[in-house]
C-alpha cells in the first residue's frame, strides 16, 4: 500500500489504513469552511469531510460483507483521497458474484442517503437547528451522489466492474474489460468539461478517471495477445 499510508486499526474485522492525501482534502474544507463561516464553518466542514469518509468506509465494507456472502475475504480497506479500496484476497469466482460484490458498495450509499433523507425532512430548520440540517442535507446528497456516480459503466467504477461482469456473457472478458476502460476514459473527459473553468477539483478528478482508464486500455489490450 505504500509508505504514505497510516493504519487505523481494525473495525469489524476489516483493517482499516488512510492514505495522508486525505489530509489535503480536509485542508481544501477546512479552507473552505474558514473562508465562508469563520470557525464555525471550517469546524462545520471539517464534520463534513470526517463523517463522509466514515461513509466511504460503510461502502468499502458494504464490498467487503458480499465478498464475504461468496467465500472471498478482505485483506484491508484503505480510504484515500478520491474514495477507498477494498483488497480481496482472491478475485470473485463467477461473473454473477463480482456484480453482487461491485453492487454493494454503491447500494450501501444509497440507503444511507435514504436514512439521511428522512432525518433531514424531520428537521426544522431554525436558528439553532441549521448546522445540524446543514450537515445532514450535505451528506444525504453526498451519499446519493456516491451511490449512482460509482453505478456508472466506465472504469474504475463499481458500475464499470458490473457492466463488465455482463458484457462477458456474450463476449471475451479482454474486450469487454477494454470497453469499460474506453467508457471511463468517457466519464473523465466528461467530469473535465463539466469542471471546467469553475471547479479545478473536479477538473482533477476528471484527469485521473482518464489516466486509469487509460492505463486499464493499455492493459486490456495487452492481455489479448
Amino acid at each position: 500500500m505504500g509508505g504514505s499510508s497510516i493504519p487505523l486499526g481494525r473495525f469489524f474485522g476489516v483493517f482499516v489504513r488512510f492514505d495522508v492525501t486525505l489530509l489535503l482534502l480536509a485542508a481544501f474544507f477546512v479552507l473552505r469552511g474558514l473562508e465562508r463561516g469563520g470557525f464555525q464553518g471550517a469546524l462545520n466542514e471539517l464534520t463534513f469531510v470526517v463523517l463522509l469518509f466514515v461513509c466511504v468506509f460503510l461502502h468499502e465494507l458494504g464490498h467487503a460483507a458480499a465478498a464475504y456472502v461468496f467465500g472471498i475475504r478482505t485483506l484491508d480497506v484503505t480510504l484515500h483521497f478520491f474514495g477507498g479500496y477494498a483488497r480481496l484476497s482472491s478475485p470473485p469466482r463467477r461473473r454473477f458474484d463480482d456484480a453482487v460484490i461491485s453492487f454493494a458498495g454503491p447500494a450501501v450509499n444509497l440507503a444511507i442517503a435514504g436514512l439521511l433523507y428522512l432525518w433531514k425532512e424531520q428537521i426544522v430548520t431554525d436558528e439553532n437547528t441549521w448546522n445540524a440540517y446543514y450537515l445532514v442535507r450535505n451528506l444525504w446528497w453526498a451519499n446519493l451522489f456516491l451511490g449512482i456516480f460509482n453505478l456508472l459503466p466506465g472504469y474504475p467504477l463499481d458500475g464499470g466492474n458490473i457492466t463488465r461482469a455482463v458484457l462477458s456473457n456474450w463476449m471475451t472478458h479482454a474486450r469487454a474489460r477494454l470497453i469499460v476502460a474506453y467508457l471511463g476514459v468517457a466519464i473523465g473527459f466528461g467530469l473535465v468539461a463539466y469542471g471546467f473553468p469553475d471547479s479545478i477539483f473536479t477538473m482533477i478528478f476528471g484527469g485521473l478517471f482518464i489516466y486509469l482508464a487509460s492505463m486499464e486500455i493499455q492493459a486490456a489490450q495487452s492481455s489479448r495477445f
